[in-house]
């Protein structure tokens, strides 16, 4: 088990609500399958799997389902962690219904190439996206659906190929600004702080700034200021792309850290979400009930609801 997903399994409000929107973890196995194949489950659902050459490297890409003409496919993206294998249940059901959805392993994850870079930026997950839709055979535009940190490459595609796109999910998303707004709000180091605070202030200044603390390589500090800047540009960055944003409930607060220091997340996070909605002039945020940071796996049917509204407006 990675630290990330530890901070998962501990269901610490705070501290886990940064961690897991970061890392988007699920219980989801990490096998992606034979590589290059085609197979139909039991009730005839036709899936592929293959291993997409973008040059220097391969991305593992899966898909549910037949394309269909004048829809566009579903392009899944995953949160830091967890492979392809975790959209499973969600896409056999969408697929089931006469729908085409494909999910990608980004490199570094599940049957991807792992990344040469020590270093790496959304920009460098956007390009190898790019290169992944230039080489694969996909409905565009496509309908985009994002979970946790996902969210990020997810805004650079709409940002660098609006074309390519005809509506966006995000599911819990992560928002570039919270971290650099806890940050802000972390009192003074002391020496007999309490744990929990400790924790907080390690994961803010250490693990988000360090690239070896995730498989994909990514800075995710660098991550989230690049696609700040791409929000704080003139105009709603997707335009009149309709898009919903899931929301789960925010954590309660946590003994161990200061009230003031929880308010300020609290509202960042809640600042963060309005504000992917707010992008778009056909943006709407939907808070769902009874459901963790993971709201395909808890509460499949609302993201279900989601896509089937964006594909038809």
């Amino acid at each position: 088990m990675t630290r990330m997903e530890a901070r998962v399994t501990r269901v610490v409000p705070i501290v886990v609500a940064i961690a897991v929107l970061g890392c988007g973890c699920t219980q989801g196995g990490t096998e992606p399958g034979s590589v290059g194949t085609q197979a139909s489950t039991a009730e005839g659902l036709a899936t592929s799997s293959e291993k997409i050459d973008i040059g220097d490297r391969s991305l593992y890409l899966m898909c549910w389902g037949e394309p269909v003409a004048d829809e566009p496919t579903v392009l899944l993206i995953a949160g830091q962690g967890p492979p392809t294998s975790s959209w499973e249940p969600l896409a056999s059901e969408f697929a089931a219904d006469g729908h085409n959805l494909c999910a990608y392993d980004r490199a570094g994850v599940g049957g991807s190439d792992p990344p040469a870079e020590a270093s790496r930026s959304v920009q460098d997950q956007v390009m190898e996206l790019l290169a992944l839709l230039d080489a694969a055979d996909l409905q565009e535009p496509m309908v985009v659906v994002a979970h946790s940190l996902g969210s990020l490459p997810a805004v650079g595609l709409v940002a660098h190929s609006p074309e390519r796109v005809a509506g966006v999910v995000l599911i819990d998303p992560w928002s570039p600004r919270v971290a650099a707004a806890q940050r802000a709000a972390l009192p003074p180091e002391q020496p007999e702080e309490s744990a929990e605070l400790a924790e907080e202030r390690r994961f803010l200044n250490d693990v988000l700034l360090d690239p070896a603390q995730n498989a994909e390589h990514l800075v995710v500090s660098s991550g989230d200021e690049q696609v700040a800047a791409l929000l704080d540009a003139p105009g709603p960055i997707f335009g009149d792309i309709p898009v919903v944003v899931l929301q789960a409930p925010l954590p309660p607060p946590l003994p161990g850290l200061p009230a003031d220091y929880h308010a300020a997340s609290i509202a960042a996070y809640s600042a963060g979400f309005k504000e992917f909605a707010d992008e778009s002039t056909r943006g709407t945020l939907i808070e769902v009930e009874n459901t963790g940071h993971n709201i395909h796996d808890d509460q499949p049917q609302a993201v279900l609801d989601a896509i089937r509204d964006v594909m038809a407006e």
